[in-house]
């Protein structure tokens, strides 16, 4: 069944617990966790105080009445534990919770494939351990900015998905043409509405070009049943404008409710 979640990336100005508590107020029951080095929690953060994260997390969630679905993760190619320490970190959290997918970050542009290929295999070995499924996120400035090299990257690695975030299809290079053939591949998605540039890469629902109906009835018809995590990013929101920031991650969600009550795809 698919999941409605919110980003914790949604709430980043306040505390995590604060951040749990104000996704339980807006009606949500699931969280996609944002792992990240300007977040909660990085995941050098994960390798040097896992146990100690992962008990704060599990007493937030119980505390709010929430269960966590997926995990949004930047992986930091400059941190002082390796990638596969990293990796190893965010897959035993992922585990504690019985997720099957993450996202991470895919290799930027500038990449060599077969560089690429070899450190996604090793990454994705690591994964397989804990039973976890890493995905890419379609990423602007990324080899999965676009959609054909995404799927050949991830149909080149064994235990290797997509993290589809069709905001960076319509607002980077793509500018928005079919990417249909990434829905196969898709474990894990985040909802934001786009523009056409890459500074409108997050707009208020409605107000952009992302076509969300288009995107729930192609992946409902293929079957998806994975996450669908509202990613309204709060780090350059003002204190002004925080309340009308709130309202996106609702108008998100309830649009996302509307269109899956419409296609009749159960959703919780």
């Amino acid at each position: 069944m698919l999941t409605l979640a919110c980003s914790t990336l949604c709430f980043t100005q306040q505390p995590l617990d604060e951040a749990l508590q104000r996704i339980a107020q807006l009606g949500f029951r699931y969280v996609d966790l944002g792992v990240q080095r300007w977040s909660h929690v990085s995941a050098l953060g994960l390798v040097q105080s896992g146990e100690g994260f992962a008990a704060s997390l599990q007493r937030g969630l119980e505390r709010h009445n929430l269960a966590l679905s997926t995990m949004n993760v930047g992986l930091d190619r400059n941190a002082d534990a390796s990638l596969e320490e990293q990796a190893a970190a965010v897959c035993a959290l992922a585990a504690s919770h019985e997720l099957t997918a993450v996202c991470i970050n895919a290799p930027a542009n500038g990449t060599s494939f077969g560089a690429a290929i070899v450190e996604l295999r090793q990454l994705a070995a690591v994964a397989a351990r804990y039973d976890v499924t890493l995905c890419l996120e379609t990423h602007v400035n990324c080899l999965t900015e676009i959609p054909a090299l995404a799927v050949r990257l991830v149909e080149s690695v064994p235990n290797l998905g997509l993290a589809l975030d069709p905001s960076h299809f319509y607002a980077g290079p793509w500018q928005g043409r079919d990417f249909a053939a990434t829905f196969p591949h898709t474990h894990i998605v985040h909802l934001r509405d786009a523009g056409s540039t890459p500074d409108k890469i997050l707009v208020p629902p409605g107000q952009g070009i992302v076509d969300f109906s288009g995107l729930l009835r192609g992946l409902t018809q293929i079957g998806y049943a994975g996450p669908l995590s509202v990613e309204y990013i709060d780090t350059r929101v003002s204190p002004e404008a925080y309340d009308a920031h709130v309202a996106h991650v609702t108008e998100m969600a309830s649009l996302a409710e509307r269109i899956l009550a419409k296609l009749q795809a159960p959703f919780s």
